[in-house]
């Protein structure tokens, strides 16, 4: 798949040279190289934030950030300054972030790119859309890359394996010596594929079960007698709860089923909404992971803390978008928390 480099420079407002296309290729390709090696969940998420940060607002990165991305070009093109041409930290940083995106997800459900492709889909989805074509074709790139993948990897994530029939078994009784069998290669396969089917079966089970409730549990209440928005953001957190993987589009379909009316509010609106539910609704979130990334779970921070002002929080959205950012936010967070993480 071609790379779109030599377009997504041309952002700074100057023309490229090829060595300049060239340079930045390389680092690009080194920068996707190191991160896709980092397996610590924490610095993972951060990582994604550093990167869609990059993408939006001003486009000025952080100066530890910056200097990452620096010093990654600078082994190609040696008199690069970050602090001279920040916006090429964005350009290579979103180009590292669609290289690393470019494999096909795998069964695990949870490996290090579902983790970067699920917090940048998240931040990027945020954030207001940029007055800048070229920044924002950029920024739109790595969203769409970034949906589309997470989407792709939950499902693939819950396909069920094929139960092979076992090995025979062989038992070789030697003349002197340990008797040895081949029982655990024979068997191991059959029962791993079971188990992994059992989990997914009781994920399934687990939602459809609770997706037939009438009431909140968080809010101890019917659903009929809460107020639209408080309901389905209710339901996001609730349903990432019951996820043994990160979401599919059938859990939001399943989280929006009550949807009405879908009135729009922005972020302070709908923590006016909430009222003293808010509490409630903070005991179904993991609290450390929010507000230790707050530009990746804006909604659920904004719950836990009471914080409002963030990038993003200003714009309108239909309570339908918040149910359906609070399933997305809740699942990352708790996999965040329960999950196996594997290359």
């Amino acid at each position: 798949m071609t790379d779109n480099i030599p377009v997504h420079l041309r952002i700074t407002g100057l023309s490229p040279s090829n060595e300049d296309v060239d340079s930045r290729r390389k680092a690009v390709a080194d920068l996707a190289g190191g991160w896709s090696k980092i397996k610590n969940v924490d610095q993972i998420v951060a990582k994604a934030a550093a990167i869609a940060s990059s993408l939006g607002g001003d486009g000025a990165p952080d100066a530890e950030f910056g200097t990452e991305v620096q010093t990654a070009v600078q082994k190609h093109a040696s008199a690069f300054l970050y602090t001279e041409r920040p916006l090429e930290v964005g350009v290579c940083a979103g180009m590292a972030a669609v290289g690393m995106m470019k494999s096909e997800p795998g069964t695990h459900g949870w490996q290090i790119l579902d983790v970067y492709t699920n917090a940048l889909w998240s931040a990027l989805a945020f954030q207001p859309v940029l007055g800048d074509d070229k920044r924002e074709y950029l920024r739109r790139e790595v969203l769409d890359r970034a949906r589309k993948r997470s989407l792709d990897s939950a499902e693939k994530a819950r396909e069920r394996d094929n139960v092979a029939e076992p090995m025979d078994l062989v038992v070789t009784i030697p003349e002197e010596g340990k008797i040895t069998t081949n029982f655990k290669r024979a068997a191991l396969g059959t029962i791993e594929a079971l188990r992994r089917n059992a989990a997914l079966d009781r994920e399934e089970i687990d939602f459809l079960w609770w997706s037939q409730l009438s009431r909140s549990r968080l809010l101890n209440r019917p659903l009929a007698s809460i107020s639209e928005a408080t309901r389905l953001v209710a339901s996001g957190i609730e349903a990432s709860n019951h996820l043994r993987r990160l979401p599919a589009e059938v859990h939001r379909d399943l989280v929006l089923r009550t949807a009405d009316e879908d009135p729009e509010l922005d972020l302070a609106e709908l923590l006016a909404e909430f009222g003293g539910d808010r509490a409630l609704l903070a005991g179904g979130i993991n609290t450390n992971n929010v507000t230790s990334h707050p530009t990746v779970f804006p909604l659920l921070n904004a719950i836990v803390s009471g914080t409002v002002e963030c990038e993003g929080g200003k714009e309108k959205r239909r309570a339908s978008t918040w149910g359906g950012r609070a399933l997305l936010e809740g699942a990352l967070s708790r996999m965040m928390s329960t999950g196996m993480l594997s290359k």
